[in-house]
């Protein structure tokens, strides 16, 4: 995978350096103009290489939404620079398919993106997007922006609220477009879970009753998904009545999969299948520390879009309820996370079937190349 990746932005960048406006050119009378417009279409030939780099795209976008793929492709700087340069091109130019395809590329890869500060270009342009009056734009950078905050190693540069960005997402609230607030919600609750100052900005540069706002979503009837249950009803999509089922009532068609074959399910239901399968229950004296347990989960599914810290957590307590004192640890952020100590909790006996599972992590590995 890693040299065909290789053959097919080698391909693409002669392109992007001899058509691609960086940025548009200035005269010397102070006007500005964009050469490839004047040049691009106006040969067959010209026609031709673009219409073969889109189809280099093309193929890279649809690598890009295979799980194994996302980690070689977000790590391929050479890859990243030309999906920056796509994003920065003008939505209503005759690039613009390849404008979308970079940001569709970008929304996939972005959980494995590692950003280095505040003024990182994916941050900056994605910024810069947010701005735009396109919809399909907006919605392709609130998601990679959404999806960027689940890895841990970006948290110390998004926690810290951008005052400007915070207001725009605010705007959007107040759209009429069911898909562009869903978006907007999601990204807020991402961001609301980070460890920083983007709630008080939140609150403080809300334009109105952002309470009262939020309070409203909570009865919306979508067009677009109905609830089948309750709000209150799920944690993170897991129906709580099915992992605590009550005593004396008729027990309703099991909604959740088959935990079995946890290897071969998405997330949640794939933590919790492990979790299940690696621990027991057990009495307040049996401990276990968080980042150990954690550890362990990420050592097998951490090329596999793994739970986050904090959702990881979520699952866990919904499968082994913990002690009050842990519980108010967590809620209040008096312990971190990695002195975190579990209660009522203790390792299953070794089965089976755990190393069976190892030979399908290492089978994994050797596919994207992990040592």
């Amino acid at each position: 995978m890693p040299s065909l990746i290789d053959k097919l932005v080698d391909f693409a960048v002669p392109f992007f350096k001899n058509r691609i406006p960086h940025p548009a050119m200035t005269t010397s009378n102070g006007t500005t103009t964009d050469l490839v417009t004047e040049t691009l279409f106006s040969s067959k030939e010209n026609q031709i290489d673009f219409e073969r780099v889109l189809q280099v795209f093309h193929i890279i976008r649809n690598f890009s939404f295979t799980d194994i793929n996302i980690r070689p492709l977000a790590h391929h700087q050479k890859l990243r620079e030309l999906l920056m340069a796509g994003l920065t091109l003008a939505p209503d130019s005759q690039y613009a398919e390849l404008s979308r395809q970079c940001l569709d590329i970008m929304e996939s890869i972005s959980p494995q993106v590692v950003l280095v500060g505040a003024n990182d270009p994916y941050l900056v342009i994605m910024g810069t997007l947010m701005f735009t009056n396109d919809r399909a734009l907006i919605l392709g950078a609130l998601r990679s922006l959404t999806r960027v905050a689940v890895s841990e190693v970006n948290e110390k540069v998004l926690a810290i609220g951008n005052q400007d960005l915070i207001r725009r997402v605010s705007q959007l609230l107040l759209v009429d477009d069911e898909e562009l607030v869903a978006a907007t919600l999601e990204y807020l609750y991402q961001y609301t879970s980070l460890r920083g100052n983007f709630s008080r900005e939140l609150v403080e540069h809300h334009p109105g009753n952002l309470v009262g706002l939020l309070t409203g979503y909570l009865s919306y009837k979508s067009a677009l998904a109905p609830r089948s249950v309750p709000l209150n009803g799920t944690i993170h999509a897991i129906p709580a009545t099915q992992l605590a089922p009550q005593k004396n009532t008729p027990q309703a068609p099991p909604t959740i999969p088959d935990l079995t074959d946890y290897l071969n399910l998405d997330e949640p239901y794939r933590c919790l299948g492990w979790l299940k399968e690696t621990l027991l229950n057990g009495v307040l004296e049996d401990q276990l520390p968080f980042k150990e347990l954690f550890g362990k989960y990420n050592s097998l599914f951490g090329t596999q879009k793994p739970l986050a810290v904090k959702e990881f957590y979520t699952v866990l307590k919904i499968a082994f309820p913990q002690p009050a004192a842990v519980e108010e640890a967590v809620k209040t952020n008096s312990t971190s996370m990695d002195d975190l100590i579990l209660g009522n909790v203790k390792y299953a006996p070794l089965k089976s079937s755990n190393c069976k599972y190892k030979h399908h992590v290492l089978r994994r590995q050797r596919m994207v190349g992990v040592k």
